[in-house]
């Protein structure tokens, strides 16, 4: 991801590395303590900006503080940037300071000193629970979409 305006601040930087290099896990527990510790109004920003890029989270409030991290985990892992290009600065600065001094991020930064700063591939994640190849074998079509859906609106 190139950077937004001008330079890109340090802590947005380090943040957009753990974004594509820490466990799954730890970056949604870094989140819920971020979300948690940042000011209201840029967690509400953060709520918003998920609800309109994401399109996901509609019932949300600004306080739901786990399913919005869920949400911007899942979503900055699937979308690289998504979130990072659309938050605007003091709020995205706020959250990014947070998650990298947040205790679920201590000890994940062992490759950044030799990061490029390009946008790494995020390591792969595995879903192993007991339902996860029974669903997907049962419902999906030969081209992988779920059954009876041509396109996002079922043919309509």
């Amino acid at each position: 991801m190139p950077p937004r305006e001008g330079p890109e601040d340090q802590t947005v930087r380090q943040y957009r590395y753990l974004l594509r290099t820490a466990p799954l896990d730890a970056l949604e527990a870094a989140h819920i303590d971020a979300l948690a510790a940042i000011d209201p109004a840029h967690r509400e920003v953060v709520l918003r900006t998920v609800q309109a890029e994401l399109v996901a989270g509609a019932h949300l409030r600004p306080d739901d503080i786990t399913p919005l991290a869920h949400l911007a985990t899942l979503g900055e892992r699937r979308s690289p940037g998504v979130l990072t290009r659309s938050v605007p600065a003091p709020a995205l600065t706020a959250l990014a300071d947070a998650v990298i001094n947040s205790e679920p991020a201590f000890g994940l930064f062992s490759g950044y000193a030799a990061w490029d700063g390009l946008d790494p591939e995020p390591p792969e994640e595995q879903d192993d629970s007991e339902h996860a190849e029974k669903w997907h074998a049962a419902h999906a079509t030969r081209d992988g979409t779920a059954p009876g859906m041509n396109g996002a609106f079922g043919g309509v």
